[in-house]
């Protein structure tokens, strides 16, 4: 069965949804309240996923960097038609920032899978947001280089925490 972002035959669209960066950016955007991210796109540097035991994502970390909009979108009433346009603005508008050299503010998300009381039957789990940080480049050099070690230091731990990524 086709999964839904196939209809626009986009393979990097596609890929993006596969990957784990779209629900990556939902977090940010959608869970991680204390960052502001209203006309800005969320540009995902780095994450570090694991499949939980309902064989959903599991994020240690997600790393971003937000640029402001230059484009806006004209939005239909077709919710997925929407994602994919607004997916396309994202992805060039952040293209011309980097060919401008221009750097935006980054942040490291940590969250956690939760379970939730719905009526959906295909929705029994959210994310919760259990801390972030503005965070530099030479961190997240660190962090990537490390990247193996230090999830496996919070696998142990069952509880990811900014002191396990050596960030106070």
């Amino acid at each position: 069965m086709k999964k839904w972002f196939e209809k626009f035959n986009d393979e990097e669209f596609s890929n993006y949804n596969l990957s784990g960066e779209a629900t990556a950016v939902h977090i940010v955007r959608d869970r991680a309240f204390g960052i502001n991210t209203s006309n800005k796109w969320i540009d995902v540097l780095s994450f570090n996923r694991y499949k939980t035991e309902q064989h959903k994502d599991g994020f240690y970390w997600i790393i971003v960097e937000l640029f402001p909009r230059i484009t806006h979108p004209n939005y239909t009433n077709d919710k997925e038609r929407n994602k994919y346009l607004c997916w396309h603005a994202a992805h060039d508008d952040i293209a011309t920032h980097r060919e401008k050299h221009h750097h935006g503010e980054k942040y490291i998300v940590l969250c956690k899978n939760v379970t939730i009381d719905t009526d959906d039957p295909n929705c029994k789990y959210d994310y919760f947001v259990t801390a972030f940080r503005k965070i530099k480049q030479k961190k997240i050099n660190y962090i990537n280089d490390n990247a193996a070690e230090l999830a496996n230091r919070m696998k142990q731990n069952k509880e990811p925490t900014l002191a396990i990524l050596n960030i106070r």
